[in-house]
């Protein structure tokens, strides 16, 4: 009997994959567990009609998961089937001037689909990135140049999107691979594209500081029509049902499409302003609802709703954070449960950061009216969509790496559930595993992250299936469950991937490259055993001694990092010493030279070297000129050389074994202090030596 279910179902997935139903992927932004109607959200407060629709036509899920609790990571994790952490991005989000994050030959949602026949689109915010960065300390998205690589270089036919988030600072939208509209730029002889009318209502001429999301940031200075944040939603709505509409109905298509709701900040258009008792957060919430409304209503239109699944999801849980004053907690004393039962939000390693609503609908297909309770993740919307057009994933090492297929659950199907185990990751780059009733929080935070006092930086335990508050840590009581855990968290991150068990492997030690000694004239040794007297100078911070080397923390001022001088006079010579980070942000050495306290600085980060000209005396602290800059993986209790070459006027700095070099006449003036900079908590310095 069991042979025939198993035959039965590979002939209906064979079945569906012949069908080629077209696939809309709707990723909301910071959205929260409990701010959705069938998900609980109170009906006097905000209504989801459009939402509640899809779940009464569809299935909806109670334990879907993000892959982060931030949104450049999930989006990742969801378009490629991997863990994002498993890239360079360890913690945190893309920057709006990263480069492109997806490899250009990594296996992701729209080249399989494109594969096989699909037309793919991508509209609403991107954040993944543009552009190809290279080795210069300088390097940044060109926005007023072709933004290539980008989303048309991994299987995207078309793109119409925001870089970044809501409110970013760059104010534009970028149609396929040019900013949209872009009127002054580097546009290649018949690329150009036009843009909208001058008197488009969605436009005008200037985006400035009050429009972004935090009110303060300068914007980019761009030759192009800027965008109105209270009219995003409903033109990219209308991008996205436009796109629908032009579709046939013999090719399937894939349309990924990403809302700036309900991400701050929140601006909903004048015609839904006043129409939740949770105030404009619940507008804003409305208007998200609307936009899923214009979606469905373009399906129906066009007679494309039997044969398409829609999925709506989030890229991470609600904004929680009652202690600030912003429409988010004017909602939540109104008494909206953004997140639900759930703790914590957006950022947190807590549920309310990851578990966010989970709808699909497929007539005919997925069941209607249901509930699903299965534990799923973002990631395995990847190998879902694999299955459901028959295409048999590469090795797990290769691709989809963290991706399962959990088509019979979306199908209802009585199966093994998909999952047994799960990795969720916090903004900063906190891991926990799920698995059965069980999450175990690692406690740690990324390199570069600056400790602080957080009920987060501490290993812990907790039942979720009775305890989905997270009010009990019960790792006392069960140890075994601790060990288990926290050894299946190693191997996964250590082994690769998570779809298949990875090998048990012996973790490569770091290797820890051994200079050759310098020759020369001995200026400055000094061991570093103990905090040295005079001539050395300490400032900013407290210094203290053990294990035979000097130890900095940050007090105080942000920018202001513990300092231990040190004069000298030299021209040309090599410095030596070694650190080792405990917690710190990073290290800067600052090397005054020259006349009129001009500087220099060589940045080491557990993540980057970098090479950098300080503002002359009089300009404004940001007026610095980057000389060099390369990615270096440094890690916590390792002890790493650290040499700095001064000859004519180039410099060169080696940490373990990655080099850079620069070059300005600054560097070539004599040096005449070392400035042993730490900014952050704990970072150890011993066996300095200075030759000339």
């Amino acid at each position: 009997m069991k042979s025939l279910l198993t035959l039965l179902s590979l002939f209906c997935l064979t079945a569906f994959a012949a069908d080629r139903p077209n696939i809309v992927v709707i990723l909301s932004d910071d959205y929260g567990y409990g701010s959705v109607g069938c998900y609980g959200a109170d009906g006097k407060l905000i209504q989801t009609p459009n939402l509640d629709r899809l779940a009464k036509e569809g299935r909806r899920f109670t334990d879907a998961n993000t892959t982060s609790s931030v949104c450049s990571p999930t989006r990742y994790s969801l378009i490629t089937g991997r863990y994002c952490w498993r890239t360079s991005e360890k913690h945190g989000v893309l920057g709006t001037f990263s480069p492109l994050h997806i490899e250009t030959t990594r296996l992701n949602m729209a080249s399989l689909l494109k594969k096989h026949g699909y037309n793919t689109a991508a509209i609403g915010k991107w954040h993944l990135g543009y552009g190809k960065a290279d080795d210069s300390p300088v390097w940044k998205t060109d926005y007023a140049a072709e933004l290539s690589p980008g989303p048309l270089d991994i299987g995207f036919d078309y793109h119409f999107g925001v870089p970044a988030n809501h409110g970013d600072l760059t104010g534009i939208y970028v149609e396929n691979r040019f900013v949209y509209g872009l009127r002054d730029g580097k546009i290649p002889a018949g690329m150009k594209i036009s843009g909208p009318d001058r008197d488009n209502p969605n436009f005008k001429a200037t985006y400035t500081a009050e429009d972004t999301e935090s009110g303060r940031v300068q914007t980019l200075d761009l030759d192009a029509p800027r965008r109105i944040n209270e009219k995003v939603m409903p033109y990219l709505t209308e991008k996205s049902a436009d796109w629908i509409r032009q579709q046939s109905k013999d090719t399937p298509f894939f349309l990924y499409y990403t809302p700036v709701a309900v991400h701050n900040p929140v601006t909903p258009d004048k015609d839904i302003a006043g129409t939740s008792k949770a105030g404009p957060y619940g507008d804003w919430i409305h208007e998200l609802d609307r936009s899923v409304g214009g979606i469905l209503a373009a399906l129906d239109e066009k007679g494309l709703t039997d044969n398409t699944l829609v999925i709506f999801t989030a890229d991470n849980g609600g904004v929680f954070r009652p202690e600030r004053d912003m429409p988010q907690t004017d909602a939540y004393k109104a008494g909206l449960k953004v997140n639900g039962i759930l703790r914590g939000g957006k950022h947190t390693v807590w549920q309310g950061g990851f578990t966010v609503p989970f709808i699909a609908r497929w007539p005919g297909h997925v069941p209607a009216g249901t509930v699903c309770k299965e534990m799923v993740s973002l990631a395995d919307i990847l190998a879902t969509t694999a299955a459901l057009v028959g295409e048999k994933l590469p090795a797990a090492g290769t691709a989809a790496e963290d991706s399962y297929n959990i088509l019979p659950a979306l199908l209802g199907q009585e199966a093994k559930p998909a999952r047994s185990d799960m990795i969720v990751h916090s903004s900063d780059g906190i891991y926990a595993i799920r698995k059965g009733p069980w999450k175990w929080i690692e406690g740690v935070p990324a390199q570069g992250i600056r400790r602080k006092q957080s009920e987060e930086f501490k290993p812990q335990l907790y039942n979720v299936q009775e305890d989905p508050s997270e009010t009990k840590e019960v790792s006392a009581e069960h140890p075994e469950v601790v060990k288990e855990l926290s050894a299946l968290l190693v191997r996964y991150r250590d082994g690769g991937y998570s779809r298949e068990m990875p090998p048990i492997l012996e973790k490569p030690q770091p290797k820890i490259a051994e200079l050759p000694a310098v020759s020369g004239e001995a200026v400055l040794t000094e061991s570093l055993a103990e905090v040295p007297g005079k001539p050395w100078t300490t400032g900013r911070g407290v210094w203290k001694s053990k294990d035979g080397a000097v130890w900095g923390t940050q007090k105080g001022a942000k920018d202001a990092g513990a300092t231990l001088r040190v004069p000298i006079s030299v021209k040309e010579g090599t410095l030596d010493y070694q650190i080792q980070f405990q917690g710190a942000d990073r290290h800067s050495m600052r090397i005054e030279a020259g006349a009129d306290k001009r500087s220099f600085r060589v940045e080491i980060s557990p993540t980057h070297v970098g090479l950098t000209k300080n503002p002359e005396p009089g300009q404004d602290k940001t007026q610095t000129e980057p000389l060099a800059r390369k990615a270096i993986e440094l890690q916590p209790d390792l002890w790493y050389p650290v040499r700095i070459t001064f000859k004519g006027d180039t410099v060169t700095v080696q940490v373990n074994d990655t080099v850079i070099s620069g070059t300005h006449a600054l560097l070539g003036e004599e040096k005449k202090a070392l400035n042993f900079l730490v900014f952050g908590d704990g970072l150890g310095f011993k066996n300095v030596k200075l030759v000339k």
